[in-house]
This record gives structure tokens, sequence and C-alpha cells, in this order.
């Protein structure tokens, strides 16, 4: 694993996880197969270069990174999930969707984690859905600054900040681009159909795999990667344009948040984007296909009761 990864001890005030990443060393190439656009951090505008080593990056073009059929026809760099349709009544279910409850919890995310003279300014906030290393998906708030990515797992029920992490702009060298999928050998596509569409892959790692003991550790908070998806609620006809709950939104404003780092800390280097699958490294996982469908993952009312 990265060296660059250093739990902070917990606040004696909040029981959630708190997790800083910061480096300065220089990131190592990492193989992909895929496009890889690489984007240069020495402030000078240019359009990317592009080397091809698979199928184009075109990022206003409709539907799937790699062909799949999606819900409807967007200007998505990501696919959505075939049948993925959520109705007003179900989108009412989350808490996030309830009255202010969005709004507050940036309010107090911000004012509880975030540091003006090492963050720098607030570029914006996004609610999606984290995939973990075990396949768990789970709501995610995340604030974009000048300088680093807050991501937060909040209680929308009782309003707690569960774990908080931030991730340093300049120490991420790859995005990966594409639509999740299992191993070879993996049951779970026949079994679930929960994670049939795309996102991103944001890498810290230099290339580096996790430890035995990270992969194996469902409660790993160390693990050099986040993996992030559009937030059901972007299913609701209503939500469609709400860039909020929208991946591809937060991903156009990340690529232009980590170049102007990269001009401020490491100035002729480049971050890579590539576009391909994003492996999902689960086999016969029946807990988070259970996790999963239940949607233990997010806030909601389940008929009266709250989890």
């Amino acid at each position: 694993m990265a060296e660059n990864n250093q739990e902070a001890p917990k606040n004696p005030n909040n029981s959630g996880t708190e997790v800083h990443l910061n480096d300065d060393k220089h990131p190592r190439e990492d193989s992909f197969q895929g496009a890889t656009l690489e984007i240069s951090g020495d402030g000078v505008p240019r359009d990317p270069e592009v080397d091809f080593a698979g199928p184009g990056l075109n990022r206003n073009r409709p539907g799937s990174t790699i062909g799949r059929q999606s819900v409807r026809s967007t200007t998505s760099q990501t696919s959505m999930k075939p049948g993925g349709f959520q109705s007003e009544k179900q989108t009412e279910t989350f808490f996030s969707y309830k009255e202010d409850n969005l709004k507050k919890a940036f309010t107090q995310c911000e004012s509880e984690f975030y540091k003006k003279e090492l963050d720098g300014k607030v570029l914006g906030n996004w609610l999606l859905a984290e995939i973990d290393h075990w396949d768990n998906e789970r709501e995610k708030l995340l604030l974009l600054t000048e300088n680093s990515l807050l991501v937060f797992r909040y209680n929308f029920i009782n309003s707690t900040i569960q774990e908080k992490r931030r991730i340093m702009l300049h120490i991420i060298d790859t995005i990966h681009v594409g639509d999740f999928t299992y191993p070879e050998w993996s049951i779970m596509p026949v079994v679930s159909a929960d994670h049939s569409h795309g996102g991103i892959q944001i890498k810290w790692n230099r290339g580096e795999l996790p430890s035995f003991g990270q992969r194996w550790n469902p409660w790993c908070s160390t693990i050099p990667w986040v993996s992030l998806a559009h937030h059901p609620i972007l299913y609701n006809p209503k939500e469609t344009e709400t860039i909020t709950y929208n991946v591809d939104e937060f991903y156009e404003a990340l690529i232009d948040a980590i170049s102007k780092a990269y001009s401020r800390k490491r100035p002729g280097e480049k971050v890579t984007v590539a576009e391909g699958p994003i492996l999902i490294e689960s086999y016969a996982s029946l807990t988070s296909m259970v996790f999963n469908q239940s949607s233990v993952g997010y806030c909601k009312d389940r008929n009266g009761l709250c989890f």
C-alpha cells in the first residue's frame, strides 16, 4: 500500500472515524487497459492529449462508456442502472431528501471538519453513492475544495458524522471512468444487478495494491481509492438534472480542481484519467447482496422503521 495513508486518532467529541491523506511524494505510473488521458499540472490551458489504448474517451456521448444501453439517452459520462427508476414516493423515503436535511448536513460537515487555511475555498458539494472494496454501497457526502476532497458518512436520522476523510488533491494519481465489473468467476452479476452501471474510481496508490489485511477487512478505512456512482435519487425523473446527485458533474469539477492543485504542488507533472471497466473484487458475497438490496447503506424510512 502507499505510505501516504495515515489514520488520525479519533476525536473524543465525535465517535466517527477521521482519516487524513496527504503526501508530497511523486506518484508512480500505473498500467491500465483502456484509453488514458493525461492532464498536466503546469497551469497552461490546452486541449488534453489522449493516448489511445482502448475505446475512445468521448465526454459528450449518450449512454454507457463501454456500450451498455442506458436507462435514458443522456450526455452522461457514466452509464446508468437499467431499470433504476425511482418514484417520488420512493425518493421521499430517503432522509437526505426530507425538508432541509441535506443542506443542514453539508453545513454541519463544513463547520466540524473543513479548514479554510488547509483546504482552501469550497468549490461544491455532492451526495453520491460509494461502493467499497467489499461491494457494499453507502451514501456519502462530498465537499470539494481547492486543495482537498472531504468525504463523509453521515447519519441523516440523528444528524451525526460517522466517518470523515480528507484526501489532498495533489496525491491523487489516477481517475478511472467506466462501468463496474466483477472478476470472471464471480457469481455476483448472476445473482444481483445492483452495480450494473458506471461510475468513477479515484486512486492515490501509485499502482500499489492494498495489503491482504486491508482487502479482507470490511471496515478498513485506509483503502487507497474511492469508487463513486450516481445517488439513487438521481433516478427520480424530477431529479435527473440535479447536479447534487450526479457523479458526472462531480467528475468534471474534480478534474478541474486536481489540474489546478497539480499546478501549485507538482508543476509539470500529470494526473492520469483512464477509461475502462472498474473492477469490484467480489466473488460470492451474499452479505453485500443483502446489504445493497435492502439499502442498508442509506438512511431511509422503512415503513416506520428508520435506519
